[in-house]
């Protein structure tokens, strides 16, 4: 047959229901639709867990030894094999709110690198405009002076402006940063704690952070996690590999093998009558592929477009990974619907005309 009378006779059979198509096509979203769903949301989950250690602090290892830490190598630690950021803290000198001029408020000094943690860890409260200098409040304190980024604060040491409003909730991590002004300064001198923020935590790579002592500065040191809560460790590349729906696109190519294969099975009897009638199995396997692509592609474009939804909701990390994770099912099914028509083609016999027949 010329291949314009394959897709012309492919088409009738699709558009007068011969084949099932709707039918089908339901089967397909169903079915992959669901196992691709659970796919990603067991991804998006493990990355709210992922997320939530994050911004619970407890990717932050504290190193804390008086007067002992070297600013400058602490901050140059940042960079160093998975160390996102690392910075020194040490106590700074109390000043006094010209506005609640009874209350002292206690001041943390901080290199860069504790600054740049912030925005995970501290969880800012405002994203308006914050000058390239000044201190960052905790909430609570923020809340009392009624301050907000960019906001001057007159203070007995003079006029200072606000760069940030960062929370820290009481969850369980330390209270160093709780209720207080902290103030960036150069990584000079001596501080009291290096910190080291390492994501994904890895309790070796940890121990670097003891390059930061002066000498002489480690029997008093000692070396904590910023938050315990969450355990020690969380590792989401191996929760994604042991994952329960790990193998999805194994399962889903089997189900698409599957709806193929009965898709065109059912059509056994006017399959052999076809083949009676003198048609090449080759040109009846063209025309059979041409009407499962039909319906399995439109399937297939109407389930992926509906796991967006299901990639994004509650979803911390805006890249389109997750949902490519969904996706790979949705090719799989698609890719081996035609091996299961092609299958179901050449199993069908002309010699069982008769017996399609008088089973139908």
């Amino acid at each position: 047959m010329l291949p314009s009378s394959i897709l012309s006779e492919a088409w009738r059979n699709t558009i007068s229901g011969t084949n099932r198509a709707v039918l089908f096509a339901a089967l397909f979203m169903v079915t992959i639709g669901l196992i691709a769903f659970m796919d990603v949301r067991s991804v998006v989950t493990i990355l709210q867990g992922a997320a939530q250690f994050n911004t619970a602090g407890a990717t932050v290892q504290v190193l804390t030894a008086a007067s002992s830490i070297d600013g400058q190598r602490c901050n140059n630690l940042t960079g160093v094999g998975q160390i996102s950021q690392a910075g020194a803290i040490r106590k700074g000198t109390s000043v006094t709110v010209l506005n609640m001029p009874g209350t002292p408020v206690s001041v943390i000094e901080v290199t860069p690198g504790v600054i740049a943690m912030l925005p995970s860890i501290g969880q800012p409260t405002h994203t308006g405009t914050s000058s390239a200098g000044g201190v960052w409040l905790s909430a609570d304190l923020a809340q009392m002076l009624g301050a907000i980024p960019g906001t001057l604060i007159h203070t007995s040491v003079g006029i200072t402006t606000v760069a940030g409003v960062y929370t820290w909730p009481d969850d369980g991590r330390a209270r160093d940063l709780g209720y207080v002004m902290v103030t960036p300064v150069p990584p000079d001198g001596v501080f009291d704690q290096c910190w080291t923020q390492i994501w994904p935590p890895d309790q070796n790579l940890g121990g670097l952070t003891y390059m930061a002592l002066n000498s002489g500065g480690g029997m008093q040191a000692t070396f904590n996690q910023l938050n315990t809560t969450l355990g020690s460790t969380y590792n989401p590349t191996s929760l994604l590999n042991s994952r329960l729906t790990a193998h999805a696109a194994w399962v889903a190519s089997i189900i698409g093998l599957a709806l193929g294969f009965a898709a065109t099975r059912i059509r056994r009897l006017e399959i052999a009558s076809t083949l009676h009638a003198g048609m090449t199995k080759t040109d009846l396997a063209c025309q059979h592929v041409t009407e499962t692509l039909a319906w399995t592609i439109c399937a297939s474009l109407i389930t992926a477009a509906g796991l967006l939804w299901a990639a994004r909701i509650g979803n911390p990390d805006p890249d389109p990974t997750t949902w490519q994770t969904g996706v790979r099912s949705i090719l799989a099914a698609a890719s081996s619907t035609p091996i299961g028509t092609i299958t179901a083609i050449t199993t069908t016999r002309e010699q069982h005309l008769f017996q399609y027949s008088k089973d139908r």
